[in-house]
């Protein structure tokens, strides 16, 4: 896990999961939003759903959804918040709010996370571009895009290396 960039108010971390697919948070107690990039189709359903409640335990707070069928990973985070209460009556000031971005392009899905995922009164100062498997051309692209939209921030790490 990597910072990229950091400013007072807010703070970027990208990383690249690869299996046995553990996540452990950058943020300790703190919530986040996270760009879930998936690159690899070979990962199982149960994976999937150890992974979804992985980051909702960790304090994920908005996840958005993008590559290899990536609405199913929307719906595995939905639930995976819905099954973190044994009475599948999760607190509200919890909420995990899920997006899936099919058929976009990168740079569109990392403006959109930077720049649209606060809801109720979640704003977001806690950044996560999670790649499963690599792509490194993707990966250069939401670099460059997440600092294009954040102009005021110091960057602390350039590109992937081919």
């Amino acid at each position: 896990m990597q910072q990229i960039l950091d400013n007072s108010d807010e703070t970027v971390y990208f990383a690249v999961l690869q299996r046995p697919w553990l996540f452990e948070t950058p943020f300790k107690d703190q919530d986040y939003a996270v760009l879930l990039v998936v690159n690899d189709d070979s990962i199982a359903p149960d994976e999937q759903f150890k992974l979804s409640h992985q980051l909702v335990a960790s304090g994920c707070r908005y996840a958005v959804c993008f590559g290899y069928e990536c609405s199913t990973w929307d719906d595995s985070i939905d639930y995976a918040y819905l099954e973190g209460d044994p009475n599948f009556d999760p607190r509200d000031d919890r909420f995990v709010m899920t997006t899936w971005h099919e058929d976009e392009s990168i740079e569109d899905v990392v403006e959109f996370f930077r720049l649209s995922t606060s809801f109720d009164d979640f704003v977001p100062r806690n950044f996560l571009l999670l790649f499963l498997g690599e792509a490194n051309d993707i990966q250069n692209r939401a670099l460059k895009t997440i600092r294009d939209c954040s102009p005021d921030t110091v960057p602390l790490s350039t590109a992937v290396q081919s």
